[in-house]
């Protein structure tokens, strides 16, 4: 069977849910075995990391998604091994440099943010090029209209090394500098699983001598850098004022609240997986009503969940903050809050890769730039005023103007609206299922496996009530074979 976008966005979801399930145990481990205080900290380290792999990447994870499939379309291997020889060693030599001139001004980073939080970032400079490398790697992976490899190197090679090496320093060594080490080995083995599978895939030929398109790439591949960057300081400015406004055990429940609202973009997150290349190849050949349908039915589909998911977390947010052993009234509404955000970005689809992959993509740079300095603004204000409720608000706001930026830019630009009247069927299908899981919250259980059950039970009313009601005849792209 040829793949379609319901089987590689299946595999990804599979992939994505036990990956994301792996992060997320990540913070409960490091929560339960050594205390809030840690994991603010390690949400501190991890997003200066992060942050600085971002600028590493230079763009190159969505140039790899951009030209490979094209070069490939074209029979031309040279280009194929080119561009993935420049999207691997880029990041890793920008990402080294980048690492030790953040070392050289640790003294400027240690009295911006405190002593212990700048000793702890000093170790996790280490993952710079590590992050960078594994994350354009597997993304690049995906350029050949693939998602189970993206899959092996994250989601399970590189998250269940580190969940593993996590427990052993929180719960054997309880040092918190073990669990970094422990966290900064995993991300070699990722790095390690990208070259491989490139490799098996025929992405590295060293039989083949490779033609490097320097220009043509960065000049494509820097303008979304600058966007992913900014992107990424309004994913994450939150954290890094909040390290300078709060002490770590608040900057740790706000880590609880975040790293749970993630989870609602799952299934976004599973469709981007294979939507950049569909969109560039479509795009490239002139298959432009082609290009529309899809966007519009994933978008429809990634909506109806993600709003499924979301009124389960309103409704549970007591039982969720469980687990890492926090009720905090603050941390709750900082949940709720965040959880709409996500939301909001849910429902208006891969709006963002469209535009990319339209040629749009210094766009997508304004975009990112104006709602990060707003975002910055929002931040600095509401959390000296609010703490990590401010924060949440401020990131939820943020995530709402971007994506209304995006979704407002796809109409105008590319004539694409993905909503209709036919959203009906899943507006009643998951107002449906909100009785049950209120009653749910009178099941005698422990309340981790509360939310498991009365979430399936949701899920499979859910779906049972939109097969009653029938599929829409566009929705029959889902099942297609991918060219």
């Amino acid at each position: 069977m040829r793949n379609s976008i319901t089987k590689l966005t299946s595999i990804t979801f599979f992939g994505v849910l036990i990956g994301r399930g792996l992060r997320y145990g990540f913070n409960v481990v490091i929560a339960r075995g050594l205390g809030l205080d840690a994991l603010g900290l390690f949400a501190f380290g991890t997003v200066v990391m992060k942050g600085s792999a971002v600028i590493a990447r230079m763009g190159l994870d969505s140039a790899a998604q951009k030209f490979i499939p094209i070069y490939q379309s074209e029979s031309d291997p040279a280009k194929v091994t080119g561009v993935t020889v420049i999207s691997l060693t880029f990041p890793l030599l920008f990402g080294g440099a980048l690492a030790v001139a953040l070392y050289l001004g640790r003294d400027l980073i240690t009295r911006l943010t405190g002593a212990v939080i700048g000793s702890t970032v000093q170790l996790f400079l280490v993952g710079i090029p590590l992050f960078g490398a594994m994350m354009v790697g597997m993304n690049a992976t995906r350029g050949f209209k693939e998602t189970k490899y993206s899959v092996y190197i994250r989601d399970i090679g590189q998250s269940s090394v580190g969940i593993a090496l996590i427990a052993i320093g929180a719960f054997v060594l309880s040092d918190f500098d073990a669990v970094i080490v422990g966290y900064l080995i995993s991300l070699l083995v990722g790095v390690c699983l990208a070259v491989v599978f490139l490799s098996r895939e025929g992405a590295l030929q060293f039989d083949v001598r490779p033609t490097f398109e320097y220009r043509k790439i960065l000049a494509f591949s820097l303008p979304v850098s600058l966007a992913a960057s900014v992107q990424y300081l309004v994913s994450w400015t939150d954290i890094l004022v909040l390290g300078v406004f709060v002490p770590p055990a608040s900057i740790g429940s706000y880590q609880a609240a975040y790293q749970t609202s993630v989870l609602l973009i799952i299934v976004l997150q599973s469709v981007s997986s294979i939507f950049p290349a569909m969109a560039a190849d479509l795009y490239n050949t002139g298959r432009h009503e082609r290009l529309n349908i899809v966007y519009t039915v994933v978008t429809k589909w990634v909506t109806y969940l993600s709003v499924l998911g979301f009124a389960l977390v309103a409704i549970y947010p007591d039982d969720i903050l469980t687990l890492f052993g926090t009720s905090a009234r603050s941390a709750r509404i900082a949940l709720v809050v965040l959880g709409l955000g996500q939301t909001l970005s849910a429902v208006v689809g891969p709006a963002g890769f469209l535009l990319i992959m339209s040629e749009h993509e210094r766009l997508q740079m304004i975009n990112s730039v104006a709602v990060a300095l707003l975002n910055l603004v929002f931040n600095v204000v509401l959390v000296d005023l609010y703490g990590i409720v401010g924060a949440a608000a401020a990131t939820g706001l943020s995530l709402g103007l971007i994506n209304i930026l995006r979704l407002a830019e796809v109409r105008y630009l590319l004539g694409v609206q993905p909503y209709s009247w036919g959203y009906w069927k899943g507006g009643v299908a998951v107002g449906s299922t909100l009785p049950l899981m209120v009653l749910g919250r009178s099941l005698p259980l422990f309340g981790p496996l509360r939310i498991v059950v009365v979430g399936t039970g949701a899920l499979v009313v859910f779906a049972a009530l939109i097969r009653l009601l029938g599929f829409d005849e566009v929705d029959r792209v889902l099942i297609e074979a991918i060219d």
